[in-house]
């Protein structure tokens, strides 16, 4: 009787992609991974004894950037920016641009799973980054199986969307995915799955695609990574030897690799991140990976603007070309957005880019996307350092810890001020937290706080690693629209340029004179330099809200009636309305209805009844007993 073999296998001859019993194509890879899992399921993760310089067995590296957003009130208008972002640049060609794609479609409909998304507790967002994206013919087919094999991991459909992007070195894909259960509890993904799991499961399948890395392409690899300016495998394996003293030798290294690490090192020193010390012995900068990360940022910024430049070549780059928000004294920026996005891709902060006035293109974070998703291109902004003073209630905490040898508490703060409440205390001592965990406090075992005599300066400091720049909408529209515009334009103010305009500032010198030639068509003549009168301004104002008027009065069904110069007006806030002179406020009467000056203080009053008193081009509200005027 024979013996019947260990692992019997009887091979099928035919096309890969030939279709099943199910009516849709399988394709090899999905196969043979469902194979393996049902062989053996998930492959249990072994870490190496010693940290090696490049992994082994000729497994293709993937990275898999993910992110677990818990939603808020605030949340939505961030998820549509994020969106918005993954679908801008989402394809190589135009007819596909801007669009997503999911399970079965290749242009998904993203409206019902953002709302689907709003209801829920949290979400999903991954980056998926194959090494050899660039190899694969397509990355939507990876992505779908990946995702498949996530459903069969967690034992749940998924839903989700998904875009390929190429606009950087290396092809790479977005997901968001609904935090959702198909039986329609929350979907919780193990920690060790994130962080390993995934990514291991997407460099099987690209491994199984390509098949393994040869040694060939693993030197290869590594020889590029010898000059890069951003974090490597190498440098990974360095910071790993590098002892208490922030010493490195080159003895730590396999003979193999030995050539290779001190290429490296010397490329290290040339950026300032490594000193030698003498024959195999480098001292290496403190967060030497870090310093590598940002230059590696700045770099993919330099190329992001380099693509919004293209065909302005007189605009230029130079040192202030990233606005350094932690500088109080750093220069303003007055010009048009020529581009806007999400910095770092996987998360939700704005940045836009402005083509200046004096020719520069600068660069500027701006904070939280949903805060910013109604800037348009071609408006024109200033944007300028953070204010940096500090808040009442480090003024409060300071004083009281003065008074009181160093220490802050919620008594002596009650003791301090009897007139203050609980949640007044207790948002004083949230801000002591945020500081403490920065490392600028001190909290006792008996709640107590330890307030340096610096606490204000080190308040500053910590305002200056989180706050954003400050933005200022000078204008909604565009040069030329701003050039037969009714109304007040930012043109009509705007700075007369210092010797010989380059870039924009050249540009709007171009659209004032145009300004200027409409202007005296309809009965205004102005000089160059001298803008417009009070009398001038006052009568554009009029027929912008005149027109304005004209607009909306087929639409509230009642004749518009201009707002006195002097006098009260009293009726029902309807809402806000955006003109070329400014943001304004629709008040509605009993027959009638007038425009005036929106204020901040109207936002929480849409649909109230208002009354105002307008003097000498401004309005003062009274909002009801006890809330006070607001001028």
């Amino acid at each position: 009787m024979s013996t019947p073999p260990d692992n019997p296998f009887t091979p099928r001859p035919g096309r890969i992609r030939s279709a099943g019993s199910g009516g849709r194509a399988k394709t090899y890879l999905t196969r043979m991974t469902r194979a393996l899992s049902s062989a053996g399921g998930a492959r249990r993760t072994t870490l190496p004894a010693r940290p090696r310089p490049i992994p082994r067995g000729g497994q293709r590296r993937v990275i898999v950037k993910a992110r677990i957003v818990r939603m808020s009130a605030s949340s939505a208008a961030a998820l549509a920016a994020h969106i918005g972002y993954i679908r801008r640049d989402a394809a190589l060609e135009e007819k596909d641009r801007g669009k997503l794609f999911d399970a079965v479609s290749e242009d998904a409909g993203v409206s019902d799973l953002t709302k689907s998304i709003a209801d829920d507790r949290h979400h999903f967002r991954f980056i998926v980054s194959p090494k050899d994206g660039a190899e694969m013919a397509d990355l939507k087919p990876f992505v779908r199986d990946l995702v498949s094999q996530m459903e069969t991991d967690l034992g749940t459909r998924l839903e989700w969307v998904g875009a390929v992007h190429h606009d950087t070195g290396r092809p790479h894909a977005h997901l968001v995915i609904r935090g959702r259960r198909d039986d329609g509890s929350d979907l919780v993904m193990p920690r060790a799955y994130i962080s390993h799991g995934i990514r291991e499961r997407a460099e099987d399948m690209v491994t199984l695609e390509l098949g393994p890395e040869t040694r060939l392409e693993q030197e290869r690899k590594l020889n590029a990574e010898v000059a890069a300016e951003r974090v490597t495998r190498i440098d990974h394996f360095i910071a790993r030897q590098i002892d208490p003293e922030g010493e490195f030798r080159l003895k730590d290294s396999s003979s193999h690799y030995r050539t290779l690490h001190a290429a490296r090192l010397r490329t290290l020193e040339r950026l300032g991140l490594a000193q030698k010390l003498g024959a195999g012995r480098w001292q290496m900068r403190e967060n030497f990976r870090g310093v590598l990360r940002d230059l590696s940022e700045r770099h993919d910024i330099i190329k992001t603007m380099n693509r919004a430049l293209a065909g302005r070549g007189d605009r230029r780059l130079d040192a202030d070309t990233i606005f350094d928000k932690s500088d109080p004294d750093g220069r303003s920026a007055t010009g048009a957005v020529l581009q806007t996005g999400l910095t770092g891709e996987a998360h939700d902060r704005a940045y836009a880019i402005i083509d200046s006035l004096d020719g520069r293109a600068v660069f500027v974070e701006l904070g939280v996307a949903g805060e910013f998703e109604e800037l348009k291109r071609g408006a024109i902004v200033t944007v300028s350092p953070p204010n940096l003073e500090p808040k009442p209630s480090d003024i409060t905490i300071d004083r009281i810890a003065r008074a009181n040898g160093g220490v802050y508490s919620a008594s002596l703060h009650q003791a301090d001020d009897p007139r203050s409440g609980p949640e007044f205390v207790a948002a004083h001592v949230r801000r002591l937290e945020a500081l403490r965990r920065a490392g600028h406090v001190e909290r006792t075992a008996d709640a107590d706080w330890k307030i340096p005599p610096d606490y204000l300066d080190r308040a500053k400091e910590y305002e200056r690693a989180f706050r954003s720049a400050q933005l200022l909408v000078r204008s909604e529209l565009g040069l030329k629209d701003q050039e037969t515009a009714l109304g007040v334009t930012w043109l009509d103010e705007a700075p007369s340029a210092s010797g010989v305009p380059i870039g924009f500032g050249e540009e709007v010198a171009e659209a004032q004179v145009k300004r200027r030639a409409f202007l005296a068509g309809i009965g205004m003549n102005v000089e160059a330099g001298t803008g417009l009168s009070a009398a001038q301004k006052s009568k554009l104002l009029k027929r912008d809200l005149a027109q304005a008027g004209r607009f909306l009065s087929e639409e509230i069904g009642k004749p518009y009636s201009p707002a006195p110069e002097r006098g009260h007006v009293d009726g029902t806030y309807r809402e806000p309305v955006s003109r070329v002179s400014g943001k304004f406020a629709v008040i509605e009467r009993h027959r009638d209805f007038t425009i005036v000056p929106w204020r901040q203080v109207l936002e929480q009053r849409l649909g109230m009844a208002v009354s105002g008193v307008v003097r000498g081009g401004r309005i003062s509200w009274t909002l009801g007993r006890g809330i006070g005027m607001e001028r």
